[in-house]
C-alpha cells in the first residue's frame, strides 16, 4: 500500500469554525487524498462552536485562542511519525500529501511544504521599496533557495516553474500549510515563542520564527515545487477592524526587531558577523524611516510611521527585558 511505502501522518487543523465552504473545500481535499491521515486533530479555541462541515472522523479539542497554542495543541493527540498542519481554508489534489512525504521519508528534510507565491510582493512599487530597504527582495546569490533570511531580519526569495518536481532548501515559508516529523515540531518548543509574538493579542511573524527556529536547531526544511496547494484565505481570524487599522504594522515592526536579536544577532558567536548584522540592522531602520518619510507626505500615512517607529522602540525596550533575557537560547538541536 501506498502509506507503508511512504510513511504513516496525522493531520492538524487550527480553525475558528467559521470557514464555511472554505473549509468544505478543506475536508474534501482531506477525503479525496490518496493518503488518508491516522487523526484529524481539529483544534478550535475555547467557547468557540464546532463547524457544521465535517469528516465524520476527526477529533474536535479546544484551546487558548492563540494561532500558535492552537498548532501545538494537537501534538497532544498524536503519535504519528509525520504530521501535516493546516489552516482550515486549506486546498489540494489528491497527490499532494504523497509529495510533501517524499522529502521526510528520504530522510533529506524534517519539514515540507508547496510554493505560494501570492505571499511575495507583486507591484513594482512593492518590489523596489522591498528591495532598497533590504526587507525583501528577490534573491540574487540565493537561487537555489525559496526563501533566504538576510542579516537585516528581511528576507529574499525565488520564484521557479512548478511543473518539475524538485526539492527547494528554505529558511521559511507560509505557515498555512507544512508537514514535518512530530518530534521534531515536538522539540521546536514554540510555546515558548508565544510568550512575545502575541503580547500583544496579534500573532504576526509567526511563520517565519517557527521555519527560522527550524533551521537554527539544525533541522532542514524544504519546498518540493510541483506540490501547488491553494491558499483560499478566509481571513476567519482577524476582523475588519484589525485589518485597517495599524496594529498589525506596529506588531510587525516589533516582531521584526524582536526577531533579528533573538534569531541573528544573540547567537551569532564571531564579533565581526555581528558587526555585519547590525550594519544591516541599522540600514533596515534608517531605510525605512526614509520610506515613512515620503509616504507621509500624504497625511493618510502619517500613522503609519508612528507605528514603525512605535513597534522598533518596543522590540529594542523588551530585548533588554528581564522576560526576553529568560528565554531559552536559540540552540544547534542534538539527536
Amino acid at each position: 500500500m501506498i502509506e507503508q511505502r511512504i510513511g504513516k501522518y496525522a493531520i492538524a487543523i487550527r480553525t475558528i469554525g467559521k470557514a464555511g465552504d472554505k473549509y468544505q473545500k478543506l475536508l474534501d481535499s482531506i477525503r479525496n487524498s490518496r493518503i488518508l491521515p491516522e487523526k484529524v486533530i481539529v483544534v478550535l479555541p475555547e467557547g468557540y462552536a464546532l463547524p457544521r462541515e465535517r469528516l465524520g472522523w476527526e477529533t474536535f479539542v479546544y484551546a487558548p485562542k492563540s494561532m500558535i497554542i492552537q498548532r501545538i495543541e494537537a501534538l497532544k493527540h498524536i503519535d504519528s511519525p509525520y504530521t501535516l498542519f493546516l489552516d482550515d481554508d486549506i486546498e489540494f489534489d489528491s497527490g499532494f500529501v504523497e509529495k510533501l512525504l517524499c522529502p521526510l521519508t528520504e530522510g533529506q528534510f524534517d519539514c515540507s511544504t508547496g510554493p505560494l507565491f501570492s505571499f511575495f510582493p507583486t507591484s513594482i512599487a512593492g518590489i523596489i521599496a522591498g528591495t532598497l530597504t533590504a526587507s525583501v527582495s528577490k534573491s540574487l546569490f540565493h537561487r537555489d533557495m525559496y526563501v533566504k533570511i538576510l542579516r537585516s531580519g528581511g528576507w529574499s526569495y525565488h520564484t521557479f516553474d512548478t511543473a518539475q518536481k524538485r526539492y527547494y532548501p528554505t529558511e521559511s515559508f507560509a505557515w498555512t500549510c507544512f508537514m514535518i516529523r512530530t518530534d521534531v515540531m515536538r522539540s521546536l518548543r514554540m510555546e515558548d515563542e508565544q510568550i512575545w509574538l502575541e503580547r500583544f493579542g496579534y500573532a504576526c511573524g509567526d511563520d517565519r520564527v517557527m521555519a527560522y527556529k527550524l533551521i537554527k536547531q539544525g533541522f532542514k526544511a524544504c519546498i518540493v515545487s510541483n506540490a501547488v496547494y491553494h491558499h483560499n484565505d478566509a481571513r476567519t481570524s482577524t476582523s475588519k477592524e484589525e485589518m485597517d487599522d495599524v496594529k498589525p504594522k506596529y506588531c510587525m515592526y516589533y516582531m521584526h526587531t524582536v526577531f533579528w536579536h533573538r534569531f541573528i544577532q544573540d547567537p551569532e558567536t564571531s564579533s565581526f558577523q555581528k558587526i555585519q548584522n547590525r550594519f544591516w540592522f541599522g540600514y533596515w531602520k534608517k531605510s525605512m524611516e526614509g520610506y515613512y518619510l515620503l509616504k507621509s507626505m500624504d497625511k493618510k500615512n502619517r500613522k503609519y510611521a508612528k507605528a514603525f517607529r512605535a513597534g522598533v522602540a518596543e522590540g529594542e525596550r523588551y530585548v533588554g527585558s528581564t522576560e526576553y533575557k529568560n528565554l531559552p537560547q536559540i540552540y544547534k538541536y542534538e539527536n
